[in-house]
C-alpha cells in the first residue's frame, strides 16, 4: 500500500484498534528481524509498542515508485510541511549542487538527516544524494524538537530514512526520465518578440532526458544470522536551460501596472563603451565604427539565456550493508556509502571593466577616436572608460561553473543483550564531505587591461606591457570592431578559480535500554513496566577551506582556513505507563527525556528535555501531546566559514550623496562614523566606480546557540465501526529565540544610518582618516555583513491526516490517503527593532518571498488490482492562494510606507497538479511502470525575478514549489531475480 499519510504511530494505533498485523509486529514475527531492529523515529526506547507523541509523516517505497522518484528532495518538498530550498530545479546558479530538506520553513540547517536513526551526515553538508534510493523502505518525516533524543539541529522536525539492509537476491532497475511542455504564455512570448536578439522559445519541446539505472544484491547467509548487501547507482541528466521555457526566457520586471522584459542594453555581443557620461555601442555591422546608445533595442542581449533549471550533472552512489549475528549478546553491523556528483553549468559570458583607451590606439578607427576622446585623438593621452563584452565571439567561452560533491559515510558496531530486558548498541560513525567549485574563464581584470592598451610598433598593434616589458605574453585586443578580438586573447586574459570546502564529522554512541517492569516498576494500573534508554554521545565536527592560489588572491583569503570543535552528551529516556483498561481509560503512556551537552567552543553548558504524553479514552480514540526544549548550537560553517568581498553601492554621506535632495543627516551621518567636520564640508569622497567595499559571508566564534519551545497537541480516530479509516489533526507550535542568521552589509548601513543601533553601525568600518568605504586595509574601509544570533522565529500550523483502505471484492482494494496543512503563522523577527513579519497567507516583495499558502494537501487514491500485480495511482497536490506582501496593510510586510498599490500581481492563484502513475509485472520478476507528474502540463506562475528571492538570479518562479519544466515522465523497468 503506498501511504504518504500513514505515520508510524497511526500505523500502530490502526493495529491496536483492528488488530491488524503491523510493520512492528510482522518485524517481531519475522526470524531475520528482531524487536529490537525495529526504528521508531523520534525514541530510543525499543519497545514492539513504542510511540512518538509527535506527529510523523510517511512515505513508504510505492510511495516513491509512484513519484518517479530519483532525487529523493523532489518527494519531501512535495509535503506541506517542508519549504522547497536547495533542490534540482536549484542548481543552476550556484548553489553547491547539495540536496537538502527545510521542515517548517525554519531553514534546512534546523532539520536533522538521520539514517537508520543514525545522523546521516554533518548537518550544514547534508546532501540527500548519497541515500540509496533504491533500497528506502521508507521515509519519517517528524515534525517538533527532537533534541533531548537526538541531540543538537532537530529544532524543526527529523527527516529518518529507514533502509531495507537485509536484502536477499538481485534487483535490477532501470529508468528514462523527461520533460514535455508547451510553451504557451502568450504574454511571456509578445514580451520576448520585442527584441531582435532574444530568441523566443520552441512551441513544443522535450528536453531533461535522464537516464538512471540502479542495482543491489543481498545475500542471507549462516541460516539468517548473517547478510551482506551492496548497491550501486548511477544517473546522467542533461541540462535545461531558461531559454528554452518561455516564461523563463527573459528577466521579467513590474511596476504597479504591467510586467516587462528588463533587457540588459550594457551588455552586447559586439561591445559597448560608456566614456565622459557618453555611451557608444561596437557596431555590429562589422564597421570600424560606433553606433548611438538611442538604439538600445537593437543591441540589447539576454544575459540569462544560457542558465540552467537544471545542470548537466553525473552521479555515482555506491555503498555495502553487513550484519552478522553472532549469539543474542553480540550482533555486529556496518555500511559504507560513497557518493560523487559533477555537475557542469555553461553561464553567462558577461564581462565589464574598467579600462583606460590610449587615444593613439592603433585599433581606433578616425571617427572613434574622436569621440573618445576629442582633441586629443592621435596623442598618448589615456582615457578613462567602462567596457561591456557578452563573450559570444571566437574563440572565447563563458563561465563555466563546475560543483564537484563527493560524500563518505561509514558506520559500524556492535549490539545485543546484556541480559534480560537490557539491551546494548555501540555505534561508530566517520563521514567526510567535500565540495569542491571551480569557476573556468573568468576574465582577470589585469590582464585585459593589459590586453587593451594597445601602441603601434612598426605596424603591428602592441600591448604597452609587451613594450616595457612588464607582460611580454599580453595578446593585443581590439574592442573598437565586432567580433575581431583575436581568439589568441582569451587565453591570456581567462583565469580559473578553484575552492574545496571538507567538512568531516566523527560520531561515537553508546546506549542501553531495559525494561524496569521485570524489577516490579510499574504502575498498578498499567500492563508494563516502565522503559528506559541511556547513553551518552561524543561528536567531532571540523572544517576546511582549502582555496587555489587565484582565489586566495581575489577573495582575500588565507590558503586555508577552517576549524573545529567538539561535544560530549548523556541523555535518556524513560517510557511511563500509567493505566490500561480501566473506565474512560484504554491506555496512558507518558514519555520523557533529557539530554546535557558539553561544547568545547562554549562556556555553558546546555540542556533539552521532552514530556510527551498518549492518552486512547476508548480503543478509537488517541489524545496525543509533547513539549520539547530543543536547541542548535552554531554548526561549523557558521562558526569558522571565510568570508569574500564584492564592490557594489554607494555611501549615503559621500559628497555626491550629500548633495542630493533627501540627503542624509549630520546625525545619521554620525551614526555611520562620519565627523562633524567630514559632513560639514562634504569631504568624503564618493567610492569608486564599482562601488562601496562589501564583504559577506563568514564565520562568528562568538554564535551562542539557538533555543527553542516546541509544542505539538493531537487526536486520532480509528472507529472500529468503519475498518481501515485514520483521521488525525495535529497542532504545531515552534517557537525559537536566538535564531543565528545573516545580517547584509547593504541592510547594516542602513538600519545604521537611520537607527544608529550599535546592532548595525559595528559592521561600518570608515577609514579613521579618510571616511571613506572603499579602502584597502583589511580592518577598515568597508561595510561587512555577519552571521548573528539574532531574534525569534515562530511557526504555528495544524496538520491532518485521512487515510481509508478498504477492498472491493474481486476486483482488488483501494487506498486512499490525504494530508495537508493549514499554516497560521510564520513569522519572524530579524532583530530586536525591526516589526516581526507574519508571512502566513503571502508572497513576493519586499518581506516575504517564497509563497507561504496558508493551506497546501497531497492526495492518493490507489487501485490495487489482481491482474498481474498491477497498480494505478492518482495524486492531487494542491497549493494555496497567496497575496502579495507588498500590497498588505501591514507595514512589517509592505516595506514600512504603507501599501504600494500593485494592481497585477495581487494574489498567487491556488495551483492544482495531478499526478497519475501505474506498474504492471510484465512477466515473473519483472516490473515495468510509468509516472507522469503534472499529467496536465501547467505551467508555473510567473512573477518579476525580484519577487522570487530579492535577486535577479532565478527565472521568473518558485521552482521548488511548483513545477517548472511541465509535465515529467518516468518510464522504468524492474528486474528481480
Amino acid at each position: 500500500m503506498a501511504s504518504i499519510a500513514l505515520s508510524t504511530l497511526a500505523l500502530s494505533q490502526a493495529a491496536q484498534a483492528h488488530g491488524a498485523d503491523t510493520p512492528a509486529t510482522e518485524a517481531a514475527a519475522d526470524k531475520s528481524t528482531t524487536v529490537d531492529t525495529v526504528i521508531v523515529t523520534g525514541t530510543r526506547i525499543r519497545r514492539p509498542n513504542a510511540q512518538s507523541a509527535a506527529p510523523i509523516v510517511s512515505m513508504d517505497k510505492q510511495e516513491l515508485q509512484f513519484q518517479g522518484v530519483v532525487n529523493i528532495e523532489d518527494a519531501l518538498n512535495r509535503l506541506p510541511q517542508v519549504r522547497a530550498d536547495n533542490n534540482q530545479f536549484g542548481a543552476g546558479f550556484d548553489n553547491g549542487g547539495q540536496a537538502k530538506v527545510n521542515l517548517r520553513r525554519l531553514g534546512n540547517q534546523r532539520t536533522l538527516v538521520l539514517l537508520d536513526g543514525e545522523r546521516l551526515l554533518p548537518v550544514q553538508a547534508i546532501d540527500l544524494n548519497i541515500v540509496p534510493v533504491a533500497l528506502i523502505s521508507r521515509v519519517d518525516v517528524l515534525s517538533g524538537g527532537a533534541s533531548s533524543t537526538y541531540g543538537s539541529d532537530a529544532v524543526a522536525g527529523v527527516v529518518n530514512f529507514v533502509l531495507n539492509k537485509k536484502f536477499d537476491g538481485v534487483q535490477i532497475n532501470s529508468s528514462y526520465s523527461f520533460y514535455q511542455h508547451t510553451n504557451d504564455n502568450i504574454a511571456m512570448r509578445s514580451l520576448i518578440s520585442q527584441y531582435p536578439n532574444f530568441p523566443v522559445p520552441a512551441q513544443h519541446v522535450t528536453d531533461g532526458g535522464r537516464w538512471n539505472i540502479n542495482f543491489a544484491a543481498g545475500k542471507n547467509f549462516a541460516d539468517g544470522d548473517g547478510n551482506i548487501s551492496i548497491f550501486a547507482d548511477y544517473r546522467d541528466q542533461k541540462p535545461v536551460k531558461w531559454s528554452a521555457r518561455d516564461y523563463s526566457s527573459c528577466r521579467v520586471s513590474a511596476s504597479t501596472t504591467a510586467l516587462s522584459c528588463a533587457a540588459n542594453t550594457a551588455y552586447t555581443p559586439w561591445g559597448r563603451i560608456d566614456a565622459a557620461g557618453n555611451g557608444y555601442y561596437i557596431n555590429k555591422d562589422g564597421t570600424q565604427s560606433f553606433a548611438s546608445t538611442a538604439n538600445a533595442a537593437d543591441y540589447a542581449s539576454n544575459t540569462r539565456k544560457d542558465w540552467n533549471f537544471i545542470r548537466s550533472d553525473k552521479r555515482f552512489t555506491g555503498g555495502l550493508f553487513a550484519n552478522y549475528h553472532f549469539n543474542n549478546a553480540l550482533e555486529v553491523y556496518s555500511n559504507l556509502l560513497v557518493m560523487r556528483d559533477v555537475s557542469v553549468e555553461q553561464q553567462s559570458g558577461a564581462f565589464d571593466q574598467d579600462v583606460s583607451i590610449n587615444c593613439n590606439n592603433p585599433f581606433l578607427s578616425a571617427s572613434q577616436a574622436q569621440s573618445l576622446c576629442g582633441g586629443k585623438a592621435g596623442s598618448s593621452t589615456l582615457v578613462g572608460a567602462h567596457y561591456y563584452l557578452l563573450q559570444q565571439g571566437p574563440g572565447s567561452t563563458p563561465v563555466q561553473n563546475r560543483i564537484v560533491n563527493a560524500d563518505y559515510r561509514v558506520s559500524a558496531g556492535a549490539k545485543g543483550d546484556l541480559f534480560d530486558g537490557w539491551h546494548y548498541d555501540v555505534n561508530f560513525i566517520a563521514s567526510r564531505v567535500e565540495n569542491t567549485l571551480s569557476d573556468r574563464n573568468e576574465i582577470n581584470p589585469t590582464r585585459f587591461a593589459n590586453a587593451v592598451n594597445v601602441v603601434n610598433v612598426n605596424g603591428t598593434p602592441t600591448c604597452q606591457s609587451v613594450v616595457d616589458k612588464t607582460d611580454t605574453n599580453c595578446v593585443a585586443a581590439n574592442i573598437f570592431q565586432a567580433n575581431k578580438i583575436d581568439p589568441k586573447v582569451y587565453p591570456y586574459v581567462y583565469d580559473n578559480y578553484r575552492w574545496t570546502n571538507v567538512v568531516e564529522q566523527r560520531d561515537l554512541t553508546a546506549n542501553i535500554t531495559g525494561d524496569l517492569g521485570q524489577y516490579g516498576i510499574k504502575s498498578p494500573w498499567a500492563n508494563e513496566g516502565v522503559a528506559v534508554a541511556l547513553g551518552g554521545e561524543y561528536r567531532r565536527e571540523s572544517l576546511k577551506v582549502v582555496a587555489d592560489q587565484a582565489t586566495v588572491d581575489y577573495e582575500g583569503w588565507f590558503s586555508t582556513t577552517g576549524g573545529h570543535y567538539g561535544v560530549k552528551e548523556v541523555y535518556g529516556e524513560a517510557q511511563l505507563p500509567i493505566a490500561n483498561d480501566l473506565p474512560l481509560v484504554k491506555s496512558l503512556v507518558f514519555n520523557t527525556g533529557g539530554r546535557a551537552s558539553k561544547y568545547d567552543n562554549q562556556k555553558k553548558e546546555l540542556y533539552t528535555y521532552k514530556v510527551e504524553g498518549l492518552y486512547r479514552p476508548v480503543s478509537d480514540v488517541l489524545v496525543r501531546f509533547s513539549y520539547n526544549t530543543a536547541a542548535r548550537a552554531p554548526n561549523i560553517s557558521e562558526l569558522y566559514s571565510p568570508r569574500n568581498f564584492s564592490y557594489n553601492g554607494v555611501d549615503p554621506c559621500s559628497t555626491t550623496s550629500l548633495s542630493q535632495p533627501g540627503a542624509a543627516t549630520a546625525a545619521q551621518c554620525a551614526n555611520t562614523g562620519v565627523t562633524a567636520a567630514q559632513y560639514a564640508n562634504k569631504s568624503i569622497q564618493d567610492c569608486g566606480p564599482n562601488g562601496c567595499r562589501r564583504y559577506a559571508g563568514g564565520g562568528n566564534i562568538n554564535l551562542l546557540p539557538e533555543k527553542a519551545i516546541t509544542q505539538t497537541l493531537g487526536l486520532v480516530y480509528t472507529p472500529a465501526a468503519v475498518p481501515g479509516l485514520l483521521i488525525s489533526i495535529d497542532h504545531v507550535d515552534i517557537k525559537i529565540k536566538d535564531f543565528i542568521g545573516y545580517i547584509d552589509a547593504n541592510v547594516a548601513l542602513s538600519n545604521c544610518l537611520t537607527t544608529g543601533l550599535q546592532y548595525y553601525c559595528r559592521f561600518v568600518k570608515r577609514d579613521p582618516t579618510t571616511g571613506r568605504l572603499d579602502g584597502t586595509s583589511a580592518t577598515t574601509g568597508f561595510i561587512s555583513g555577519g552571521t548573528e544570533n539574532t531574534n525569534i522565529l515562530n511557526y504555528k500550523a495544524d496538520d491532518f491526516q485521512v487515510s481509508y483502505n478498504f477492498d472491493i471484492g474481486k476486483y482488488g482494494r483501494m487506498d486512499l490517503s490525504m494530508i495537508g496543512t493549514l499554516l497560521i503563522d510564520s513569522m519572524g523577527q530579524d532583530s530586536p527593532t525591526t516589526p516581526a513579519q507574519d508571512c502566513a497567507g503571502y508572497y513576493g516583495q519586499p518581506s516575504c518571498y517564497a509563497p507561504a499558502p496558508k493551506w497546501a494537501h497531497n492526495a492518493r487514491a490507489t487501485w490495487s488490482t489482481p491482474w498481474r500485480n498491477s497498480n494505478i495511482s492518482l495524486a492531487w497536490r494542491y497549493i494555496g492562494d497567496t497575496k502579495l506582501s507588498a500590497n498588505s496593510a501591514d507595514n512589517a510586510l509592505n516595506g514600512g510606507a504603507g501599501p504600494q498599490g500593485y494592481k497585477i500581481l495581487t494574489k498567487m492563484k491556488a495551483y492544482s497538479y495531478f499526478d497519475l502513475a501505474a506498474s504492471v509485472m510484465v512477466i515473473k520478476d519483472m516490473t515495468a511502470r510509468i509516472s507522469i507528474n503534472n499529467l496536465l502540463d501547467k505551467s508555473p506562475p510567473v512573477v518579476p525575478a525580484t519577487f522570487v528571492d530579492g535577486t535577479t538570479n532565478n527565472p521568473n518562479t518558485y521552482t521548488g514549489l511548483y513545477d517548472p519544466l511541465g509535465r515529467a515522465v518516468n518510464i522504468s523497468l524492474q528486474y528481480n531475480f
